[in-house]
């Protein structure tokens, strides 16, 4: 198992999780897998991760649909 970590500076609690959970998908979809499972404690933030509309979240929204856009198109063509 290996362990990431990355600067975050002065951030929120929510924010704090938010950037978590893209870290783990940023990474997880850096390597060969057939399939994630995403466990957490905060299922608002897993929601706000993956939420279309416009909030505070939006730069940790944008980061992991652009890595499982590449991650999903990759796969459909392999």
């Amino acid at each position: 198992m290996s362990f990431s970590k990355a600067l975050a500076g002065q951030t929120t609690a929510p924010d704090t999780k938010l950037f978590a959970i893209r870290l783990g998908i940023v990474k997880a979809t850096s390597i060969d897998i057939e399939y994630t499972i995403l466990i957490t404690d905060s299922l608002g933030s897993t929601r706000k991760v993956v939420n279309l509309s416009v909030h505070s979240g939006q730069a940790h929204f944008l980061a992991v649909c652009f890595v499982l856009r590449l991650f999903f198109s990759y796969s459909l063509n392999h």
